[in-house]
């Protein structure tokens, strides 16, 4: 089976999970997960076509959900238009900040990207009239369509994996594409991507604005449906999070990243006992992925060659 299939297939197994499942607990954890998914969607991308590496996607999280959350409290703006303005701003900063970042290589552009992380944490914790600091940002609200409110749980869940569905989409499209193939061979050999004509820096550039937007999409919906935001939901830890749940995945396998990011996203819901040892659980399993599956869970399975 091919990988795109398997994946469209796992989406929607989750998709027609929504109706059986009833436990409203148990819907909203999976619903998070799904707008992890879609952080993770992106940083595959980063990570295992382009090969560059960034401990600082909890900030671009963190942009699209305040900057959408204030556009709609302080000036009444319609909420899917305030996401779409703050994936818009996220994306063009990413842009601005990518450009003389992703000159750097290896550990030097680690340690940028996680620079770039801090700064916007700091940014929502002390800008206290905007962001309202470490107490957060409260009267978010809610989204809908019409006379349509995504005012539960079960509603949100539908909702949630279908935007999964759009992004994994998107991004077997872009991995089969010309770009994809050129984002490969930088991430291969460089050198040898330059010498055939492509752009090197100007691509990575793109990917990680690209990146950057899914991330600010992410953490837009994830404002409007809490109804809450505040800085600690978008910390250096929630960066490595994201991190692991891609590698451990496979950084190549959208099937993989899927199935991690729901397993690793839910379990501290489910053994709140292990939520203040999950750092430590976490570099565990990275240390792991490194010795024994390279490839993450998605390199596991022999895929056929994606010809869509």
């Amino acid at each position: 089976m091919r990988q795109s299939t398997a994946t469209y297939i796992l989406i929607f197994v989750f998709l027609t999970a929504g109706i059986f499942i009833k436990n409203p607990f148990i819907l909203n954890m999976v619903s998070l997960s799904a707008l992890t998914v879609i952080t993770v969607l992106g940083l595959n991308l980063l990570l295992g076509y382009a090969g560059q590496v960034s401990l600082g996607h909890a900030g671009f999280v963190a942009m699209g959900a305040y900057i959408s959350s204030i556009l709609s409290i302080k000036t009444g703006l319609n909420p899917w238009l305030s996401i779409a303005i703050a994936s818009a701003i996220t994306t063009v900063v990413a842009a601005f900040i990518g450009y003389p970042t992703l000159k750097l290589k290896g550990h030097y552009l680690a340690m940028a990207t996680l620079a770039i992380g801090e700064i916007i944490y700091m940014l929502a914790n002390n800008l206290i009239t905007l962001t309202g600091g470490h107490q957060g940002l409260t009267g978010i609200p809610m989204l809908s369509i019409g006379n349509f409110t995504f005012d539960s749980e079960k509603k949100f869940y539908f909702f949630s994996w279908a935007v999964v569905l759009l992004f994994a989409f998107v991004s077997n499209r872009i991995i089969n594409s010309h770009y994809g193939r050129a984002l490969k061979a930088i991430h291969e050999k460089e050198a040898a991507a330059k010498s055939f004509g492509v752009n090197v820096h100007l691509y990575k550039v793109a990917i990680f604005s690209l990146s950057a937007f899914y991330a600010a999409i992410s953490g837009g919906l994830y404002a409007f449906y809490i109804g809450f935001i505040s800085p600690s939901s978008f910390s250096l830890l929630k960066s490595i999070d994201y991190i692991v749940m891609a590698f451990v995945g496979g950084i190549d396998s959208i099937f993989g990243s899927i199935i991690t990011t729901v397993i690793l996203g839910s379990l501290p819901n489910i053994l709140t006992s292990l939520q203040d040892f999950w750092p430590i659980v976490n570099g565990g399993l990275l240390v792991v992925a490194a010795m024994f599956m390279t490839r993450g869970l998605g390199g596991l399975i022999k895929w056929k060659r994606n010809t869509f």
